[in-house]
């Protein structure tokens, strides 16, 4: 339960400004005061009592809280739509039309002067109740701290042999006496057996015998530099007492025992994060200490590392399956019990498979079968799913919950909203990012837009934490994506942690059965046709619904808009190939996503979303966007990637102060869609400027000014269809299109003008490209000196009909050289479609070098005489199509390639 951090978002709309303007002109303002004194008072006593039970009233007060939240959403929108309607043309109209329909503001007034009545009569309620059991303010309850030890049992552990020789040579490294101190750190999930590791490289015979002094003190949460070098000093002086918490007389009493002595030191569960407090330690145990001095820390924060380690960090892997089940059975079967029979060995080795190398989980599993003696309950076990209940009561769960405690509220919050997804999902970080964007559970202290930047603190937070892992980053056609998944245990904590209020039909043993009070719903398909009104009817509460795989063909049935109306939806996502104009009446929805579909045009109603953060609309036919989309005053993300059929765009898009991110813009200057439109955005991630033939003036394009967009790291330029005579204005308006130089992918497409702009030959502004594509440039006839750039890694050239070498002119730079090094980083190379390309480079073709090329395409290429013969790591090559002069071409050995493929074509 999020008590907190939900109320919080209810204080704040009480507070809005616009909320308190709009209250006071309907005459609802008393009781918005009431409401936010009320929310206060319970805030200041709910902090710790949430965490303690699960009464009756703390369900009531959650109910009250989320009821409130959706009355003050409703007067923020409603006061939005009244400043939309009060800019429209004929607005007088449109006021008087407004008072004969639902919109009534009398109406209004006593809709929702009922429902903030009702709200305040619950809270009322339950304060009352609260102040009959006398809740006081208070802080949060004390965390208890876990001890740990040095000792260890050797015999007891099994598959750290390997790492704990890693360690004790890097311990024991005679460059080590060079150094001052080492700082060597183990980290890894709760479970894995840190703790365990340090142990055996603490108590190994050959480091007992290398140090002088050996010292063990665990950390835990609390990092106080006092508290630790009094640990220290109890440990050195043999539990000697340290009567003083004097900082200066703890330094000297310090000094004095590691002065001019080589020790080894373990900092055992240390969850620090902050490089100032280490920076005061680290300034009492290095002042006067031997060289040769080791630091040994043990961390579940990859962060923490970072900060601590001057040696490469050590990160604890899971037991192998060998290992695991050598685990296991010995504490299945015990010390000298006979061999368990091959039946319960297949299904014992298969149950340790599902523990995941944890030793944690393996020794609390095993220790439960021990007493189990028949086959049949070996099976019933491994049949019933029971490991999730086992891992939450076998000192697994508890163990990462110690981890789950120590994060903020709102983190926390963010956290378990992802048991929202399945085990092993490949979650998408900005994705996640908007979807606690729109279900408020980003702290919005401070400035409107820098949202994203708090969320992504949040989401880099659980990654160091390891509550994520497998972080990589993916490049697509239209820049890159950040994804991550959760470790299966982890995603077992969420959940427990979620309890009812996320759901994926995955997870369930019965997918038909999802908990009614469910908050967030991921499902991968519906069976039959699907109905949105079906999905709110079963469950009122719902506030996040995604749907990955169907096509929603007519998503409502008739007469819906009642049940629209009062919904709580906040994110939605589906396919859909008719939306219906009922969906305009979501007032609180932030995220909608249509991507994937077949739908073509989105009802006008669409534009009265004020509420409206994220809408997705990738990958679908959409020909038009509605024409008052300047109204959606909170958009900040609008994807169109993919939307090839869209040529033109509504006007007063650059009137969007909060949008961010654009994929697409299709320049359209005869219906609005000037690109002057983008001036004033501060543009994220990728845009592709389409229509680009459209353009009248350069000067427009300058008032665009790309080159301030400094958070673009994705750019495509598109041309509309061309022609050899038909070259226009194309040339001034590529000049004046200069991205910013932090670009890391262009992408240029239907260019027809003959030369390339200057900052394109002079490569200082796309000096940090990695990536570039060059499509459709009929009339180019050479290109820029782009083998000077020096990340360019991969390398697109597709129908520029009439180039004929891909570099000119480097002997004057490579005077004196073998070869002529070309593309320093260039890993993939594709040409396609060149009918006049004959070599790579304009002067000696077979001495060029490509040093780091391992991937080369060549298709439809028919007068290219050679492949590059200087490429040594080159190990895919693929000639595709009409290449007559290179279908006789085989690699000699010395090329070093490894997959050739040849098609050959008619």
């Amino acid at each position: 339960m999020f008590l907190s951090p939900l109320i919080s978002v209810a204080i704040k709309k009480a507070a809005d400004s616009l909320t308190e303007q709009f209250c006071m002109m309907r005459g609802l303002d008393k009781n918005r005061r009431k409401l936010h004194r009320q929310l206060e008072a319970i805030q200041q006593k709910i902090a710790d009592e949430e965490e303690r039970g699960e009464e009756l009233w703390l369900k009531e007060l959650e109910a009250a809280a989320y009821a409130a939240v959706d009355v003050l959403d409703e007067f923020q929108y409603e006061a939005l739509r009244q400043n939309a309607i009060s800019q429209q043309p004929g607005s007088s109209v449109k006021a008087i039309k407004s008072f004969f329909t639902h919109e009534n503001p009398a109406i209004f007034r006593y809709n929702m002067g009922n429902k903030l009545a009702k709200v305040l009569e619950k809270i009322d309620e339950i304060v009352t109740e609260m102040n009959k059991f006398n809740f006081a303010a208070r802080g949060p309850a004390p965390s208890i701290k876990r001890e740990t030890h040095s000792l260890v049992i050797e015999s007891e552990v099994i598959g750290r042999d390997g790492e704990k020789e890693k360690i004790v040579r890097e311990v024991l490294d005679p460059q080590r006496k060079r150094d001052n101190i080492s700082v060597l750190v183990i980290v890894g999930i709760g479970g894995l057996g840190k703790t365990t590791l340090a142990q055996l490289v603490y108590n190994d015979e050959r480091v007992k015998a290398h140090f002088e002094l050996l010292l063990w003190v665990c950390v835990s949460s609390d990092f106080d530099t006092v508290n630790i070098s009094k640990s220290i000093l109890e440990v050195a002086t043999n539990g000697g007492g340290v009567s003083t918490s004097n900082m200066e007389v703890l330094q000297s009493q310090l000094r004095g025992i590691l002065d001019m002595k080589r020790y080894l030191l373990v900092l055992d569960d240390v969850w620090n994060e902050e490089s100032d407090k280490w920076d005061d330690l680290k300034t009492i145990l290095f002042s006067g200490a031997s060289s040769g001095s080791v630091i040994i820390v043990t961390t579940r924060s990859k962060r923490a590392a970072s900060i601590m380690g001057t040696l490469r960090s050590h990160d604890l892997a899971s037991l192998t399956d060998k290992d695991s089940w050598k685990l296991f059975k010995k504490r299945a079967f015990g010390a000298g019990v006979k061999e368990p029979t091959d039946e319960l060995r297949i299904i014992g080795k298969t149950i340790a498979c599902k523990c995941v190398g944890l030793p944690l989980a393996l020794k609390a599993v095993g220790n439960m079968m021990r007493t189990k003696t028949e086959v049949r309950e070996w099976r019933a076990i491994l049949e019933s799913n029971i490991l999730d209940g086992l891992r939450s009561t076998g000192n697994v769960l508890p163990v990462l919950k110690l981890s789950y405690d120590n994060l903020p509220l709102h983190t926390k919050q963010c956290f378990a909203f992802c048991a929202i997804f399945p085990q092993d999902y490949a979650i998408e970080r900005d994705t996640l990012i908007q979807l606690w964007m729109a279900n408020d559970f980003i702290p919005t202290v401070g400035s409107i837009k820098n949202l994203e930047d708090k969320a992504r603190d949040i989401f880099y937070e659980l990654y160091w934490g390891s509550f994520f892992q497998d972080i990589k980053e993916e490049e697509t056609n239209y820049g890159s994506t950040i994804k991550c998944k959760m470790h299966d245990l982890m995603h077992d904590l969420a959940t427990q942690i979620a309890g009812n209020k996320c759901s994926n039909e995955q997870e369930l043993k019965n997918p038909s059965i999802v908990p009614k009070e469910v908050h967030h719903l991921l499902k991968l398909s519906v069976e039959g046709p699907p109905k949105l009104n079906n999905v709110l009817k079963k469950f009122p509460t719902i506030r996040t619904y995604l749907v990955r795989d169907n096509v929603f063909e007519h998503p409502l049935e008739e007469k819906s808009s009642s049940l629209l109306k009062s919904c709580s939806l906040r994110a939605l996502r589906f396919r859909i190939q008719y939306p219906p104009k009922e969906l305009g009446y979501m007032k609180h929805i932030r995220y909608l996503d249509f991507s994937g579909g077949i739908l073509k045009t989105l009802p006008e109603t669409i534009s009265t979303l004020y509420n409206l953060q994220t809408l997705i609309l990738s990958h679908t036919g959409i020909c038009a966007l509605p024409t008052q989309m300047r109204n959606m005053v909170n958009l900040r993300h609008l994807f169109l990637d993919g939307c090839r059929f869209l040529k033109h765009m509504p006007i007063g898009l650059g009137q969007l102060k909060f949008l961010q991110t654009l994929t697409k813009y299709a320049v359209d200057s005869d219906k609005g869609g000037s690109i002057k439109e983008l001036e004033n955005l501060i543009l994220c991630g990728h845009v592709t400027l389409s229509g680009l033939d459209n353009v009248k003036d350069r000067e427009d394009v300058e008032t665009a000014n790309l080159t301030a967009k400094t958070n673009l790291s994705s750019l495509e330029l598109e041309w509309g269809p061309t022609n050899k005579k038909k070259t226009r204005n194309y040339e001034a308006v590529l000049e004046a299109l200069v991205p910013h130089n932090e670009i890391k992918y262009l992408a240029i497409n239907g260019y027809s003008g003959s030369d390339f702009p200057k900052w394109m030959k002079e490569t200082f502004i796309i000096r940090n490209l990695k990536r570039l594509r060059l499509q459709n440039c009929i009339n180019c006839v050479e290109l820029p000196p782009l083998w000077k750039l020096p990340l360019l890694e991969n390398f697109n050239l597709e129908k520029l009909e009439s180039l004929v070498h891909i570099v000119l002119r480097t002997c004057e730079q490579v005077v004196g050289s073998e070869s002529k090094i070309i593309f320093p980083a260039l890993k993939i190379l594709e040409v396609r479609a060149l009918p006049n390309l004959e070599s790579w480079h304009e002067e000696l073709s077979e001495l060029v070098g490509f040093p780091k090329l391992n991937e080369l395409i060549i298709d439809s290429c028919p007068k290219l005489l050679s492949v590059p013969v200087h490429a040594p790591i080159l190990c895919k090559l693929e000639i595709r199509n009409n290449c007559d002069c290179l279908f006789s071409y085989r690699p000699t050995k010395s090329t070093g390639i490894r997959i050739m493929e040849v098609f050959y074509s008619s």
